[in-house]
């Protein structure tokens, strides 16, 4: 019989938090509460499922199993064991364990996950007298643990691969968003949707896909097979519920078609950025709807109607070539670009700490995102009037 768990955790990259709380609204979930990289929230199990679809800013959905006290290898083992693995996978089931924080005396996540592997394999083979195998590449059950206060938290991922991995980014250039934390920046950037988008520093093309894909309604994940459809336990429940909510998505997608989905523009100088972008948007079956050409991002030119700019700008990697002081000639002369564009709104994500005070543009709402190791801050501007920009808060509907 499968369980019915009613708590679950979605996980996203650190300052991705309000627009994946906006997304989990959208779905229905309740008692939605946003931590650090994650967001806790409440609803059927229908509400996790969809949630593994549908949502664009998450990396993992997470069912959570047990938490307990784990102040040495010894605890660690004991409270692993005492969880209802016998109840929920069989022998001939794959497993891996993936670890993360810290204990006392629990330092090192390769050991922690073995530790937590020893645990699962002996439930299994007292009680069947066979031991499940690890396949760390594409297991059954990848169990997720995580260290913090003395206390060891596990949980279930109902997904298996990162939800983050599309799939569709086939050919990349130098450091390319992940495509979770490009969502989210489309999400925070108050694009409605319906007027024009352009990111003119396009790399990979990962910004203007996720654009793409939300405004023909396609659900990110609404395609790939869920790990949880592989557990005895709840498989056959699933698979019924996720063919209702497959069949759903894929309506909508049609609506939002039928609807017209706004021009959506992917440049860059780089003749390989855009051959690269051109490959993943057709990948990503949305090379019909994005325009993928060559230019100069200084030289940019007003969308019509009047509409978004977003984009991610060199920074980490991407700086190395080029060093400081080309750079901050080069965001001076943005900045004067997107000041030439009265009525458009623009995004940044930025990762320069020379990057605004070089735009010449002030915006009073910021939000501090991390593009896995590098601290960026995402910044929002409108351009009222030729030469003059205001800021503008956010205004995420990623229903």
């Amino acid at each position: 019989m499968a369980r019915s768990f009613l708590s679950w955790y979605a996980t996203c990259p650190r300052g991705a938090e309000p627009a994946l709380e906006q997304e989990l609204l959208a779905l229905g979930a309740k008692g939605i509460r946003a931590g650090q990289g994650g967001v806790r929230f409440t609803g059927p199990r229908a509400i996790a499922l969809r949630a593994c679809l549908d949502l664009r800013t998450a990396m993992r959905v997470l069912e959570p199993l047990g938490d307990f006290a784990a102040a040495d290898a010894q605890g660690l083992y004991e409270g692993a064991r005492a969880l209802p693995w016998g109840e929920l996978l069989t022998p001939e089931q794959t497993i891996a364990v993936q670890a993360s924080g810290s204990a006392p005396g629990l330092d090192h996540t390769h050991f922690v996950g073995l530790k937590i592997k020893d645990a699962i394999c002996d439930v299994l083979r007292d009680k069947t007298g066979a031991r499940p195998d690890v396949d760390t590449r594409d297991p059954d059950f990848l169990v997720v643990a995580h260290l913090k206060n003395g206390r060891c938290q596990i949980s279930l991922d109902l997904g298996g691969e990162l939800l983050s991995n599309r799939g569709y980014r086939v050919r990349t250039v130098k450091a390319p968003l992940r495509e979770s934390l490009a969502a989210a920046v489309v999400l925070l950037s108050g694009w409605d949707r319906a007027r024009p988008l352009h990111d003119p520093l396009c790399g990979s093309g990962t910004i203007a896909i996720e654009a793409a894909l939300l405004a023909s309604g396609r659900a990110p994940n609404g395609a790939r097979p869920l790990a949880c459809e592989r557990w005895p336990s709840t498989a056959e429940e699933d698979k019924k519920s996720l063919a209702l909510l497959r069949h759903e998505l894929h309506e909508r997608a049609l609506q939002a078609l039928r609807a017209g989905v706004p021009p959506i523009l992917a440049s860059d100088r780089d003749r390989e950025a855009v051959e690269a972008t051109v490959v993943n948007a057709r990948a990503a079956g949305v090379s019909d709807l994005v325009r993928a050409y060559e230019a100069d991002a200084r030289d940019l030119k007003s969308l019509q109607p009047a509409g978004q700019i977003i984009s991610n700008p060199p920074y980490g990697e991407r700086l190395e070539a080029g060093g400081r002081k080309p750079l901050k000639t080069f965001f001076h002369a943005l900045g004067a670009a997107v000041r030439g564009l009265p009525g458009h709104r623009a995004a940044i994500l930025a990762g320069s700490e020379d990057f605004e005070s070089a735009f010449g543009m002030r915006p009073r709402y910021r939000q501090e995102m991390w593009n896995g190791p590098l601290r960026c801050q995402l910044l929002l501007y409108e351009v009222r009037e030729l030469g003059q920009s205001t800021a503008v808060a956010p205004e995420p509907d990623p229903a």
